[in-house]
């Protein structure tokens, strides 16, 4: 099977978008290896992550880990307007402490299995205005201009962290505006709970009353991916999860992601993700991401 990559392989360590309109299309769910955080300006824009419909308001913000498996759709594409900024864990967690942890934002979603904040205009505005510096900063070539980047980009996360802990916690209400999403997103759950079983497409389709080409074409249509495809990212994405926090072996990470074949774990693994699994899980031993998360 040939696997889908997404073109920017996001090589440097921070890295900061600010566009209005898009030309492109992001046509099949993907995964990266750097943290992402998105703010929608205007509407007009959709985004899938996992079994998740947001249709993006003015001022929302996401935050996605590099588990977060995602789509981004643009309705509107002559004038809706975004900032994105990506960044790799380990580039930040450096400046992590037995108190603070910059990526604590990340982790803070989770509980309500929302990636979603609806931020008032005026964090909007403030945020803007990091973004902004964090973007001049990253052109800058003088002396110091490097620790000036990262100690932006930690503002950035305070200031993302501190209007999460004033807002209330809610259960994310998602706007259903797909046809395919009720039928599609009870199959999501279920390859959500079910991963480390064997789970083949007709298996599934026939649990829920539809044929295999069906199931393939309403996939398609939300995810740009065949179930099977689908499934098989899920699973590296499971993976990746296990071995980050170090405390399973390559071999156990395999099986109990679903995999049943070690040697086409690791050569799936590599092509999803760039490295073998053994290189990911020492990338991430002794590092401080997790720290006081």
């Amino acid at each position: 099977m040939e696997y889908k990559k997404i073109k920017n392989l996001h090589s440097s360590d921070v890295r900061i978008e600010h566009s209005i309109g898009a030309n492109w299309v992001m046509d099949y769910y993907h995964f990266h290896n750097v943290y992402e955080v998105y703010l929608a300006l205007t509407e007009g824009g959709e985004f899938w992550i996992g079994n998740q419909q947001y249709v993006l308001a003015p001022n929302d913000l996401l935050l996605l880990s590099t588990s977060d498996f995602h789509r981004s759709i643009i309705h509107d594409k002559k004038k809706y307007e975004r900032y994105i900024l990506y960044f790799d864990p380990f580039y930040i967690s450096s400046m992590n402490t037995n108190k603070t942890n910059l990526l604590n934002c990340f982790a803070r979603r989770k509980p309500a299995n929302s990636h979603r904040i609806a931020l008032k205009s005026e964090e909007a505005g403030k945020l803007v205005s990091l973004f902004q510096e964090l973007s001049t900063l990253l052109s800058e070539k003088c002396y110091a201009a490097d620790v000036k980047v990262k100690i932006q980009l930690a503002q950035i996360l305070i200031y993302i962290d501190e209007v999460m802990h004033q807002q209330d916690p809610k259960l994310e209400q998602n706007e259903i505006s797909h046809a395919s999403y009720p039928i599609i997103k009870p199959v999501m759950n279920y390859i959500d709970a079910n991963y480390p079983h064997e789970i083949t497409t007709d298996e599934a389709a026939d649990m829920f009353g539809i044929n295999r080409h069906q199931m393939n074409a309403l996939f398609r249509d939300i995810t740009g991916l065949s179930f099977h495809q689908y499934l098989v990212r899920f699973r590296v994405i499971k993976a990746k999860e296990m071995l980050e926090c170090g405390n399973v072996t390559t071999t156990q990470a395999c099986f109990e992601s679903g995999f049943n074949d070690y040697s086409h774990f690791i050569r799936t693994f590599k092509a999803m993700v760039g490295v073998p699994p053994g290189k990911y899980a020492r990338n991430f031993a002794g590092s401080k991401i997790f720290t006081s998360m």
